[in-house]
């Protein structure tokens, strides 16, 4: 079977798995990319939900993968800063930082901040659990503060070119819980940047395997 994806057939299924309808509190959202230096972007997970058009797994938000060791985290919202916490991932014992927003409109933005993907050894979770306490540590606002779109907050700190931010956005903090695609709420350049990224996606990790 041909197990590749083009970047307009991902498109497509983003544009077919658009929430119904376009609320007011919707079109108010506006969202921009969680990292500062673009450049060291070398793929981009997109949005999949259930049961799209060509088959591509499940996917509830956003990924931007870097080449670079250290990468400024911004606020991709205006909002309210909400939580920030270290999390243990079940059941490969990696570790992250996961961080909340809640937007202006009510929807609520969340980052995984995470070193690497995929399987780890003994060593490289031991690492992971430092770097992730020191992007904690490096967290620049804290509960309730006000946040602006773009606005740094933080760094991711990689092992590999699998340190990523995985982006998702949710209508709000009620259940059940209804996934947004971020890219239906990024302006048309900002749109551009991710279509490279997204063809290296395509192209290399295309049904799940994180092996290059």
């Amino acid at each position: 079977d041909d197990t590749s994806a083009t970047t307009n057939e991902v498109a497509a299924v983003q544009q077919a798995d658009a929430p119904e309808g376009d609320s007011d509190e919707l079109r108010e959202l506006s969202v921009t990319h969680p990292i500062a230096e673009l450049d060291a972007m070398w793929a981009s997970q997109p949005y999949a939900a259930n049961d799209n058009a060509i088959g591509i797994q499940f996917h509830n938000g956003v990924d931007y993968f870097v080449t670079e060791p250290q990468v400024t985290v911004l606020s991709a919202v205006s909002g309210t800063f909400q939580d920030v916490q270290v999390m243990e991932r079940q059941p490969d014992g990696a570790f992250q930082v996961n961080l909340m927003i809640i937007a202006d409109g009510g929807q609520v933005v969340s980052y995984s901040l995470e070193p690497s993907a995929g399987p780890a050894d003994e060593a490289k979770i031991a690492e992971q659990a430092i770097l992730s306490q020191q992007m904690l540590d490096a967290i620049t606002v804290e509960r309730g503060d006000r946040v602006e779109i773009g606005q740094p907050i933080g760094v991711l700190l990689g092992q590999d070119e699998w340190a990523h931010v995985h982006m998702t956005v949710k209508q709000s903090n009620s259940q059940p819980e209804i996934w947004l695609c971020p890219m239906d709420y990024m302006a048309a350049g900002e749109l551009d940047v991710l279509s490279a990224p997204t063809q290296a996606w395509a192209d290399r990790l295309f049904n799940g395997s994180k092996t290059p």
